[in-house]
């Protein structure tokens, strides 16, 4: 029986934390459409709709944060790629948790 693997790691940002992540895949993602796609701009592609398609909302004792799980692999591209970012001292361009906390989700069973 073939078990599909799970992920390796969960992320629990808070609501800043993850604007600032998605914010940095969003400046990769959004330097395609100038110099064509670069081995950044597809990593952080791929892994912003992940997470904006599997991120969950949390909400306890009046704080917000999302989980994100990854694989190992996911974890090395999003430090290699928030290594590049911070280093060009950008700041978030959006509220993407508000985008993530409207979004249908369905439970886990």
């Amino acid at each position: 029986m073939n078990k599909a693997k799970k992920p390796d790691s969960v992320l629990f940002l808070p609501r800043e934390a993850f604007n600032s992540l998605v914010s940095a895949l969003d400046y990769f993602v959004a330097t395609e459409t100038q110099v064509g796609e670069t081995f950044f701009s597809k990593h952080a592609t791929r892994l912003k709709t992940k997470i904006l398609k599997h991120g969950r909302v949390c909400k306890k004792d009046n704080s917000e944060s999302v989980s994100l799980f990854c694989y190992g692999i996911e974890s090395a591209m999003l430090i290699k790629l928030l290594t590049y970012y911070i280093g060009l001292g950008e700041k978030p361009t959006a509220d993407y948790f508000l985008q993530l906390e409207k979004q249908p989700h369905k439970k886990a069973e």
